[in-house]
């Protein structure tokens, strides 16, 4: 089966059969022409089969084996038609020699240098640059996924903060209480006026809150919640480090402007809020857990 045995049906000459093909692949001479750098004309001759105005033997069989692999044709086959045809022609028809203008065009044509390069060498610049990237990055010791994960966390944290600062300007954070009982003092809570609420445990849950606790308006509101008895040490702000006790079943608040440190006991089970938002742990070192805002909610 030749080339054009399936497509072509009907065509009998060479030129009728890349006229056809060129047809079918939805091209015109002028594209034809700047992708072979054939021109026009002498395309236009090869398709009307007008041999005897084409160049010399030599250029036309170069003229259509670049046409024939530009329509995806076999060169073999479209050159051995085109000799058929050729030595078909009278003995007595000459090929006229163009003149020297049209053929020193027709030779800058084919010498120019494509129009597009192929979209391979795009590929090949593409993965050099990414090779000298990594290489780049390997020679610094620089981590590209590193430093997106740090700038990740960081605006999570930024963001966590502005929440926080956000909801600092909406209702006060306070437990909801029943009908306050006489204050209860203790010797070890004296600067703190406790009030008794009603809270879903077994033991009465005393919600003590510290009025001094910070000069300024406060940024940080912390509520524990005591489930066991729990010594602890806490620093407000610049204030000096105190060490507490609170008993089973006992709540309390803490607020703070700038900053606010809490160290319990490493076991412990005491459930703390920050404005609120339930706070989770840092996990224990050395038998205590640590706990300092805001630097651990930025984390």
């Amino acid at each position: 089966m030749t080339f054009y045995s399936a497509e072509m049906e009907g065509a009998t000459t060479i030129g009728e059969i890349l006229r056809e093909t060129r047809v079918r692949r939805g091209l015109d001479l002028v594209t034809v022409a700047e992708e072979t750098k054939i021109s026009s004309r002498n395309l236009q001759a090869m398709e009307d089969g007008n041999l005897a105005s084409l160049p010399a033997e030599v250029y036309t069989r170069g003229f259509y084996t670049m046409y024939a692999r530009m329509l995806a044709l076999d060169p073999g086959e479209v050159l051995e038609m085109y000799t058929r045809e050729r030595n078909k022609l009278p003995k007595t028809a000459t090929y006229s020699t163009p003149p020297p203008n049209r053929l020193a065009q027709d030779m800058a044509s084919m010498a120019e240098r494509p129009t597009s390069l192929p979209s391979s060498s795009f590929g090949l610049i593409i993965f050099l640059f990414l090779l000298f990237g990594a290489f780049l990055c390997w020679y610094f010791g620089w981590n590209p996924a590193s430093y997106l994960s740090e700038k990740l966390r960081s605006l999570e944290g930024s963001q966590r903060l502005e929440q926080v600062r956000n909801e600092e300007s909406g209702p006060e954070f306070i437990f909801d209480a029943v009908v306050p009982e006489p204050p209860i003092k203790s010797e070890s809570l004296s600067l703190f006026s406790p009030t008794t609420v009603t809270a879903a445990t077994t033991h009465p849950v005393e919600i003590t809150q510290d009025p001094v606790t910070s000069a300024v308006r406060p940024k940080y509101v912390v509520n524990a919640v005591f489930v066991e008895e729990t010594p602890l040490s806490l620093q407000v702000d610049n204030q000096p480090q105190q060490t507490l006790s609170y008993k089973t079943g006992e709540a309390i608040t803490w607020q703070a402007g700038e900053k606010l440190i809490v160290k319990l006991p490493g076991d412990t089970r005491t459930r703390l809020t920050l404005n609120d938002i339930p706070l989770k742990l840092p996990k224990a070192a050395n038998n205590s857990i640590t706990l300092s805002i805001p630097e651990d909610i930025l984390r």
